[in-house]
């Protein structure tokens, strides 16, 4: 082997053991990021499951003695939980089919029609994104309450006008939506199909990765809600699970352990939905930057 050959063969050496090294450095930070974000998350599931004196307990208990289950039954008792599940399910599935409507809609009109002032009319649905939800809180609310809609109503209507105004959403589904080859449109209109026929024989199915990523974003949005809700609903017969989670934690008695294992039911669907809808998440977020 001449020398130029072994200097070529140390240097793939070189590099190759330099890429390893990089690998694995790669691989035991993202595994400890991934230990410091789950932690909170085994935080609430060990409180959940303490008693009274070891989540009181200093130094803290990271590992309960005996798993006490007590806590999820004397935490439901303080609050009315099917009552307030049942207004949490019929505010969540109304915002979330109104959220992917309107959506979908919208970002099927930027991507694939022709009308005029079309680039305006995206930015200034972007721009809408610098606008915080507050400013029009007060004048949001005046409408409602003069129409006679405050209450639920004013917490799903929203969902039917391009989900209150979330831009993010509409923007998605417009990227997703220009990853469309338009053949496939042209095709249709050739056969004597329209916009609408277009829109949910052939985009919907193509777009159903998105369409689960807005589902999953609106439904996780809607269901951890406590800013509105607090604001629209007054009675404690209207309140929904967050509502009710906050009510126990305002409580005198310490009972810290009931309050964790009340939050772990809270957060509950938000997390089976995610690991459900995950492979969708991944897929949709990916696709929708093939093109700008």
């Amino acid at each position: 082997m001449t020398a130029s050959a072994t200097m070529k063969y140390s240097s793939i050496k070189r590099a190759k053991s330099r890429s390893k090294a990089i690998h694995m450095a790669l691989i035991t930070l993202s595994c400890l990021l991934g230990v410091i974000f789950a932690f909170p998350l085994y935080w609430l599931l060990r409180g959940a499951f303490v008693s009274h004196s070891e989540i009181l307990a200093r130094p803290p208990v990271f590992f309960p003695e005996q798993l006490n289950a007590d806590n999820f039954k004397l935490g439901l008792e303080r609050i009315q939980f099917w009552r307030q599940l049942w207004n949490s399910v019929s505010i969540v599935v109304p915002y979330v089919i109104g959220t992917v409507l309107t959506t979908s809609f919208a970002g099927y009109a930027f991507a694939k029609l022709k009308f005029p002032l079309r680039g305006m009319w995206f930015v200034l649905v972007i721009s809408s994104m610098m606008l915080p939800s507050a400013v029009t809180l007060l004048p949001q609310f005046s409408l409602y309450t003069s129409l006679g809609l405050a209450g639920k109503p004013a917490l799903i209507i929203p969902a039917f006008f391009c989900a209150g105004g979330n831009a993010y959403f509409v923007f998605l589904l417009r990227q997703f939506f220009m990853t469309i080859p338009g053949e496939l449109s042209e095709a249709a209109k050739i056969d004597g199909a329209g916009h609408f026929r277009i829109y949910s024989r052939i985009m919907l199915p193509l777009i159903r990765p998105a369409m689960i990523v807005v589902a999953l974003f609106s439904f996780i949005n809607c269901w951890n809600e406590f800013f509105y809700t607090m604001i629209y609903l007054k009675t404690e017969a209207d309140y929904t699970l967050p509502m009710g989670l906050y009510i126990v934690n305002g409580m005198r008695i310490p009972n810290y352990e009931q309050v964790m294992a009340l939050a772990l039911v809270v957060t509950a669907p938000c997390l089976v939905f995610f690991l459900i809808g995950n492979k969708y998440f991944v897929e949709g977020i990916t696709l929708t930057g093939i093109k700008g």
